[in-house]
């Protein structure tokens, strides 16, 4: 089994593994294709490696959890007097909090994440790197801990001993996020649709969370003092749809707010017919804050209901540059997955659907 070495685990902020803990190997369940050990200081669970070489489910997760076994290490103690020990098992293991540092490799990309802030120091989706095998992710880690000096371990041992916090925000913020280890970008908050819900203002609801539409700049700098004034006026790359996570929880942190002007940015554009059996025929069409509804219209197209929502920004890093080379969003039409792009109407191929649509909608 892989496994990094201690001075690995430094460039990573993760916990170091101790000689005189003991690592035995936790009873997997009747789905479980991968192994997971766990790491003991006596009773004390002190760190859980889960590792599979399978070829297309290969993975490795390192992390800590906050739990203790009974004497004879066969269930896990409960927190609480009313609770009741547990089996020492994976599926039980895994419904633990975690808690501090933790690396994720699986599905073919990379998490460094501080599980006790929610917040996340690198993902390799950013970075548009796909780690295909564990000997891709063995490689990485070789060019992780290469490229560690003196900067690097201060900044990931600043992120890992941040304590958690619950951010404030709102339409009009700027942000900051990581890119990649000394890479910045930045964006800004357009609309806030679970205020919207708050306050009763109608649009068409098919997002699951909290959804916020933001858009990042045509910006990547290693500087992580950028202000407000300087991105005003900057293109955008598309506004997206997004869950609150990563701004609530402060991963991308706000740097400021200056109230929108109405020609600051573009929306998606959502439309198609309703959920509700109440008014199957009616039609949908919002953009931004504008929601405009056709009882008993006609769908002209099916497929730019747009409602997909995620957790992290539409960001890959070798198309964001190619837009500002070019100083154009169409690298991003042209070279992002077509799970981005494909009911997109502000997509330039769907410039004939748009039309009329907008002639329906709008006459």
């Amino acid at each position: 089994m892989f496994e990094l070495t201690n001075d690995q685990r430094k460039c990573f902020a993760l916990p170091p593994v101790l000689d005189t803990w003991k690592k035995v190997k936790v009873k997997p369940g009747p789905y479980n294709r991968y192994s997971t050990y766990a790491f003991l200081d006596g009773t004390k669970i002190m760190k859980i490696i889960s590792f599979c070489d399978e070829p297309e489910i290969e993975m490795y997760h390192e992390y800590t959890i906050d739990e203790t076994l009974t004497d004879d290490k066969t269930k896990i103690l409960p927190k609480t007097d009313k609770g009741k020990p547990q089996n020492f098992t994976v599926s039980n293991l895994e419904k633990k909090t975690r808690v501090g540092m933790a690396l994720y490799f699986s599905g073919g990309s990379i998490n460094l994440t501080n599980n006790s802030t929610y917040q996340s120091f690198y993902c390799s989706v950013y970075e548009g790197v796909k780690i295909e095998t564990i000997n891709d992710f063995k490689k990485w880690i070789e060019d992780w801990c290469f490229n560690t000096g003196e900067k690097e371990l201060k900044d990931i041992d600043e992120f890992a001993n941040r304590t958690k916090i619950h951010q404030k925000f709102k339409e009009g913020d700027f942000f900051r996020f990581r890119i990649n280890r000394n890479s910045f970008g930045y964006g800004r908050i357009l609309v806030d649709y679970a205020q919207m819900r708050k306050k009763g203002i109608l649009f068409w609801d098919i997002f699951m969370g909290k959804p916020l539409c933001v858009a990042a700049y045509h910006i990547v700098t290693e500087d992580e003092n950028i202000t407000p004034q300087q991105l005003i006026g900057k293109k955008m790359l598309p506004s997206q749809m997004i869950m609150d996570n990563i701004f609530f929880y402060g991963e991308c942190e706000i740097i400021g707010t200056i109230p929108l002007e109405d020609n600051e940015a573009d929306f998606p554009i959502h439309y198609g017919k309703g959920f509700s059996k109440l008014s199957p025929k009616t039609i949908h069409y919002q953009c931004g804050k504008t929601l405009v509804t056709l009882e008993d219209g006609i769908e002209l197209y099916s497929n730019f209901r747009n409602g997909c929502i995620g957790f992290y920004l539409n960001i890959k890093l070798p198309i964001l540059k190619e837009c500002i080379k070019e100083n154009s969003n169409a690298p991003f039409w042209n070279l992002m997955p077509l799970a981005y792009t494909e009911e997109d109407l502000r997509n330039p191929k769907f410039h004939k659907e748009l039309s009329e649509i907008k002639k329906q909608v709008f006459g």
